[in-house]
């Protein structure tokens, strides 16, 4: 046989080695890939599982958080609203009737020292008195009469800023503290909604996430299986 003729076998064989070889650690390499694949995926999903534990404790958190914000934004809601009530239907009646009480006093006292002098007046001009008294009397009658109408004076004053100015201006605060406890309060309700709509959001972000992870374990398992097999 000439000696080209037997190479050729040889060659043959040894290409086809070659080839198997190849083949082999190709399967191997793949094989080691899909290991490390499968490695990676099965701690990513361990990571979820604890992530999930994480993310109940936060849920658990943020709930109490937002909720209990909103249980004091409406105790505050309700004291701003008593304190306008107690306002319009006590305190602001009542207060008014103080301050009449005292003008009308002052008022009565001012007439009374006018009739006073008018009557201290014709008493002397119908009487002869020495002068040094009359002019006595009289001088501090008018002084009495003058106080008393400046007093009044002032307690109009007094009473007329009073009720137009320094009620409105306390009913205005109660009734704006009440507006911003009603906004804190809508506020409030709108921080539930979002916690709850955020939570669930994360939620299902990761509930997908893990059938992903637990969908990719399993082909891999399969894919390794099959490797396995053809070995």
């Amino acid at each position: 046989m000439p000696a080209a003729a037997a190479a050729a076998p040889a060659a043959q064989d040894a290409e086809a080695a070659k080839k198997a070889a190849d083949e082999a650690k190709q399967k191997a390499d793949e094989k080691r890939s899909k290991q490390k694949e499968l490695r990676d995926k099965q701690r990513q999903l361990a990571h979820a599982a604890v992530e999930r534990q994480v993310q109940e404790i936060d849920r658990t958190t943020r709930t109490l958080t937002v909720q209990v914000a909103l249980d004091r934004a409406g105790v505050e809601l309700e004291v701003a609203r008593k304190e306008l009530e107690v306002f319009l239907q006590d305190v602001k009646p009542r207060e008014i009737e103080q301050r009449r009480i005292s003008l009308d006093g002052t008022t009565y006292y001012a007439e009374h020292q006018k009739d006073e002098l008018g009557e201290l007046t014709a008493m002397y001009e119908a009487d002869e008195f020495a002068r040094s008294t009359k002019e006595l009397v009289l001088k501090r009658g008018r002084r009495e009469m003058e106080l008393a109408d400046r007093r009044l004076a002032v307690e109009k004053r007094e009473y007329s800023h009073f009720e137009q100015t320094e009620l409105p201006n306390r009913e205005r605060e109660l009734r704006h503290k009440v507006a911003d406890a009603e906004l804190a309060k809508r506020k409030a309700e709108l921080e539930v909604e979002k916690a709850r709509i955020e939570l669930e959001l994360e939620a299902r972000k990761l509930t997908e996430r893990t059938a992903d992870l637990e969908e990719d374990v399993r082909d891999l398992q399969e894919a390794l299986a099959k490797l396995e097999a053809k070995s």
